[in-house]
């Protein structure tokens, strides 16, 4: 009995220590609380002062020092709507189960097409790239100047793009030393006085504007039927960042969206600032809301195609930021953008590639002058935002050969008829190049 006594005693006393300091603890804590509000009640002008100069300097950081870099893989974009649980085999069967359509075009156009950044070529520097159903190596000679050759060393296959190197204008393969010059052909063999005619490597037209290494690239071999001069933006104007991303599409779904005016104020009326509106449309008069206005036309060469937009940003029937848009597209997969709003120019370059077949390596890389930098580094997020909402819906849906046009979509059948030139009777198929796909 005395035993059982003393337990509760000691049990009751253990009960009482432990809310002691459950007590001591929540007194801790709450005075804790009461000091950080007293001090930032105290010094809040301080704090706001020292926050605004933070981000005012991260600002600066990122538009004149550091360019942004926006960046969405494959399956980052348009799969919100499957299960987050085993989201990656949702995504993989998703992709899997897709129709792509009947009666697609050939997957690689006759153009030129961007594959390497230039400011990722130093000199000296080998990049290999898989595009187009090539496999490819870009390098820089010495000389500065950026060359394109077929990957393999006719000698026993090594990959010059993988451990090659750089001697002068030449590429040394990894395997046996051997080194080709500017124009393919094998100048030097280790071990050996002179070099047997006839061993060469292929080489392909190369182009380097808009910040990008640029190849030519016809299926009937023929020499480029045009170039491009350098932007005056990117000689001129400082580069503010890239976005990039990864679209399970054709080719051709990308630029034929310029043409088609009608999804401009169907897919982008929303506020590019949040996708409340889509839920609550009232939100839109509050938080504003994009109208625009387009044309698309036939350019003075038969290459280019043009298209002049407008924009309104609507908060309560304000017009609070205008935009006029002039599109070039050059070429099957090279387009140029030139913004002119109240703030200043800018300068979007997109570029498409074809990484496979039915893969696409989408990039806008923007130029702004020095004034209006920050509103330059905005813009890498803010036309990714708009961006991302195409990607959304390319990366689902199928291309129709023969759609039911309505009487808003001539410019989408004018747009057909003018990209089809960039197709030859040799073009590969997309059955054939499925058969031996690069992005497997």
């Amino acid at each position: 009995m005395a035993s059982e006594i003393n337990f509760k005693i000691d049990q009751h006393c253990h009960d009482v220590k432990a809310n002691f300091d459950v007590l001591l603890i929540t007194s801790f804590i709450i005075n804790i609380i009461k000091a950080f509000v007293t001090f930032v009640s105290s010094c809040y002008k301080v704090i706001l002062v020292v926050a605004f100069i933070f981000v005012l300097l991260y600002v600066l950081y990122k538009s004149y020092w550091n360019p942004v870099l926006y960046r969405k893989e494959l399956s980052d974009t348009g799969y919100n709507h499957l299960p987050k649980k085993d989201r990656s085999l949702h995504i993989i069967s998703a992709q899997n189960k897709r129709k792509f359509g009947n009666k697609l075009p050939p997957p690689y156009p006759n153009g030129w097409f961007s594959l390497v950044e230039s400011r990722d070529l130093a000199v000296g520097g080998v990049i290999s790239v898989d595009a187009l159903g090539l496999n490819l190596c870009v390098y820089r000679g010495e000389d500065g100047v950026a060359r394109i050759v077929d990957a393999y060393c006719p000698h026993l296959g090594a990959n010059l793009g993988v451990g090659g190197s750089v001697c002068g204008t030449c590429i040394e393969c990894p395997f046996h030393q051997w080194r080709f010059g500017v124009d393919g052909a094998c100048v030097s063999i280790p071990g050996m006085e002179s070099v047997p005619k006839g061993i060469s490597i292929k080489t392909y037209h190369a182009m380097e504007v808009d910040g990008s290494v640029w190849v030519w690239y016809h299926v009937d071999g023929l020499p480029p039927q045009w170039t491009v001069p350098e932007s005056e933006a990117a000689k001129s104007w400082g580069y503010r960042g890239r976005n990039e991303f990864l679209v399970n599409a054709h080719i051709q779904e990308i630029p034929e969206n310029g043409a088609d005016v009608a999804h401009l104020n169907a897919v982008h009326n929303i506020s590019i600032f949040s996708d409340a509106g889509v839920k609550y449309p009232f939100l839109n008069r509050l938080i504003g809301h994009h109208i625009w206005g387009a044309e698309w036309q036939k350019g003075d060469e038969d290459h280019v195609a043009k298209i002049k937009i407008s924009q309104k940003y609507l908060i309560l029937k304000m017009d609070v930021f205008p935009l006029e848009i002039t599109v070039n597209q050059i070429g099957p997969a090279h387009v140029r953008l030139s913004f002119m709003s109240s703030l200043g120019p800018m300068t979007v370059l997109q570029s498409v590639t074809p990484l496979g077949p039915l893969l696409q390596k989408v990039v806008h890389r923007v130029y702004s002058p020095g004034y209006n930098a920050p509103l330059g580094a905005a813009m890498v997020w803010l036309e990714a935002k708009q961006f991302e909402r195409d990607v959304a819906i390319w990366n689902h849906k199928r291309y129709v050969s023969a759609p039911a046009y309505a009487k808003n979509d001539k410019t989408i059948r004018a747009f057909r008829s003018w990209f089809n030139q960039f197709y030859s009777d040799n073009s590969i198929s997309l059955r054939d190049a499925l058969q031996n796909p690069l992005d497997w």
